[in-house]
């Protein structure tokens, strides 16, 4: 890769970086092209980039962010995940985890917070900001569909 061509992807990187909601670093040693092909269109929707990038240019995109901390992470080959979307990439690393031993989650950042690996699969088993709006919606209809089954079942009984 060229000099150009570097500076090109880290300014890429950076860019979406300043729009990310979380970062996450996995180690796919040993996931095969379709596993990895797998899990790049589960999370295409959820991240911004979801890439294997050499540690040393990740690290240089990830400097003077709020992420900086994450480059700690990367030690080995990884693969790291920008995520627009945080919680439902969580969901989608742990279950993919799960289902491929070769897949290791080392950690991320969202929010201000640095997570472990623990962390992100705490993260993943919260519900989703749709999944808690639906019961709030719940909580706020069901007194007035008790009560209009109530007052139906009351007419019933009148006639």
């Amino acid at each position: 890769m060229r000099r150009e061509e570097k500076s090109d992807l880290i300014s890429a990187l950076q860019s979406s970086l300043k729009e990310a909601d979380g970062v996450f670093v996995i180690e796919n040693h040993g996931l095969t092209v379709k596993e990895m092909e797998a899990l790049r269109n589960e999370l295409r929707d959820k991240v911004s980039v979801f890439k294997v990038v050499k540690n040393r240019l990740m690290k240089l995109a990830l400097k003077d962010t709020s992420f900086e901390a994450v480059s700690d992470l990367m030690k080995r080959p990884t693969a790291v995940a920008v995520a627009k979307d945080a919680l439902a990439v969580t969901k989608v690393l742990a279950k993919f985890a799960e289902e491929h031993q070769n897949l290791t989650i080392l950690g991320g950042k969202m929010d201000a917070e640095l997570l472990d690996v623990n962390g992100v699969v705490q993260l993943s088993k919260l519900p989703s900001m749709l999944e808690i709006r639906g019961t709030i919606a719940r909580i706020l209809i069901e007194p007035a569909s008790r009560l209009a089954r109530v007052s139906a079942e009351y007419g019933k009984k009148q006639d």
